[in-house]
């Protein structure tokens, strides 16, 4: 095992206890009597939980009315350097009565507008933390959708998972009465993020540039492994949807550090984005400094992109 898989794995473990720590609170709080949880306590236990493999900075408190909060996450390759970065809004599955739910629609669709529009300024993908209890809480969610194994919703590395907000947009409208279990589908573990053993095929015959290709065609690790992986998820529902294909239309990246300035599908289906574009704009030849000085000053960085910032957070895989 190389150095740099290693540390992926350190991570994953280090996931796995922040995953725990979130389901054993959850578990907690409704035994309590409790309908619900705080999305913002839940991100808090699962960063402490974290810390010795992860480093992370919390600023101040953010307004009530941006529930769950933003937190810029970046995935930093130990051997290459490249980073990612993604911005990360928590939402809770919730129940009530015998109806699941993820509130995309707050404070009527602003909440998710706001996230996608802060992403456009970070130019880094924006992606959901999905908390959604232990395997328990979730026994009476099925997903209908063929499984190999484990049936998605019951999966017991579910608690803590990560859903593209563009593709929760477009499941929203999707599946308004099967929206949980829809999200729970599609959504991946967040501790499976930095390790992906059996990366499947990707079609690529949308994509012209040679090295893009080779991000997508080869097997990956590290921040590439990332990033790749969310643009699966993408690109596999992009492909169920009906819509005028585009591909033939190839955009550039305005970012100097950017490792894929080019060669871009600019294909969006019917989601808000091209999600080519969106998804690798987040894919760096390095750290951004902004993110090393706001964990060594523990301030939040100057300009409007970082206004509404709760915190940042950096793994190195």
């Amino acid at each position: 095992m190389s150095d740099t898989q290693e540390q992926a794995q350190g991570v994953r473990a280090a996931l796995v206890r922040g995953r725990t720590a979130v389901d054993t609170f959850t578990t907690k709080w409704l035994s309590q009597g409790n309908v619900t949880w705080s999305e913002e306590t839940a991100t808090d236990l699962l960063l402490m939980a974290v810390h010795q493999e992860l480093s992370y900075v919390s600023f101040t408190r953010y307004e009530e009315s941006r529930v769950g909060a933003d937190w810029l996450w970046w995935f930093v390759d130990s051997a290459s350097h490249e980073a990612f970065g993604l911005l990360v809004q928590a939402k809770n599955l919730k129940k009530k009565g015998q109806r699941w739910h993820i509130d995309y629609n707050y404070n009527n669709g602003n909440q998710l507008g706001s996230l996608i529009r802060a992403s456009d300024l970070l130019q880094v993908p924006a992606v959901y933390a999905l908390y959604c209890g232990d395997a328990v809480y979730r026994r009476d969610l099925w997903c209908d959708q063929a499984h190999g194994g484990v049936v998605c919703t019951h999966h017991p590395r579910a608690g803590v998972s990560v859903l593209p907000s563009m593709l929760a947009a477009y499941l929203n409208g999707l599946y308004p009465n099967d929206l949980a279990a829809a999200s729970l589908h599609a959504a991946v573990p967040l501790e499976d993020l930095p390790t992906w053993k059996e990366q499947p095929w990707f079609h690529a015959g949308v994509v012209r540039d040679d090295a893009v290709r080779d991000l997508l065609t080869r097997s990956q690790q590290g921040a590439r492994l990332v990033a790749r992986r969310l643009l699966k998820i993408l690109t596999d529902y992009r492909a169920r949807q009906f819509a005028v294909t585009t591909d033939h239309l190839q955009s550039r990246l305005d970012l100097d550090d950017a490792v894929f300035t080019g060669g871009l599908p600019e294909d969006r289906g019917h989601y808000l984005r091209p999600h080519f574009p969106h998804v690798l704009r987040g894919l760096r030849r390095s750290l951004p400094p902004y993110v090393r000085e706001a964990l060594e000053t523990r301030r939040l960085p100057e300009g409007p992109e970082f206004r509404d910032l709760a915190g940042m957070a950096v793994a190195c895989v």
